[in-house]
């Protein structure tokens, strides 16, 4: 399991199953959607949480193996 913690939120980066990132002028949302959940509900995140969860994953991708 691989969680990371942003803001007040545990997300375990194994049951993610993409994410859409919607950027308005100077604001971005990241809507994280997950594996097993009821409807496939997202998880949404603002601001500062959307900025840190984003620059996380960009450098989880850009991490060699």
């Amino acid at each position: 399991m691989h969680f990371v913690r942003i803001g007040n939120r545990a997300i375990n980066l194994d049951l993610v199953s993409h994410c859409e990132v919607q950027a308005w002028h100077d604001t971005v949302s990241v809507k994280v959607f997950m594996t097993g959940t009821a409807n496939n509900t997202p998880v949404v995140l603002n601001e500062d949480e959307a900025t840190l969860f984003w620059k996380y994953m960009e450098y989880v991708a850009e991490k060699p193996v």
